[in-house]
């Protein structure tokens, strides 16, 4: 199945990709917390001095953002791939239940139900074979 998935992920116009992406990008980014990912972390201005230690692909959505309107996806994987980075650093620096920790935790949620919307949308559209719980296990 896994090889199937590849091929017809890569078969979703990238044009109606980027659109999908951008509209479940978009609700993350205005949400409430949205703003504390938005950007890169600067950890000098933070004093984070071990954070690149513990992160090795740092990511944000503004980043993500950049990538879609460039083309860089072609493929809901890609995607979703680096929204959940972005949580999931943000949940390997910052101890649970820190208030940090605590909104990467309800944004990856958020994310988790949208990109099974939008997965869910793309495979009514014909665009993905109907198992595409691996693209949502990332």
């Amino acid at each position: 199945p896994q090889p199937q998935l590849q091929t017809q992920l890569h078969q979703h116009p990238p044009a109606k990709l980027k659109v999908e992406c951008l509209e479940v990008l978009k609700g993350l980014q205005s949400h409430v917390h949205g703003w504390v990912f938005n950007g890169p972390v600067d950890p000098v201005d933070l004093g984070l001095h071990d954070y690149f230690d513990v992160i090795k692909r740092p990511m944000d959505l503004g980043t993500i953002k950049k990538r879609l309107e460039n083309g860089c996806y072609h493929e809901l994987k890609g995607f979703g791939g680096d929204v959940n980075l972005t949580f999931d650093n943000a949940m390997l620096y910052n101890p649970e239940g820190s208030v940090i920790w605590n909104m990467a935790k309800e944004l990856k949620d958020k994310f988790c139900v949208d990109f099974e919307n939008l997965a869910r949308k793309a495979n009514t559209a014909g665009c993905l074979s109907s198992d595409f719980s691996d693209i949502l296990s990332l």
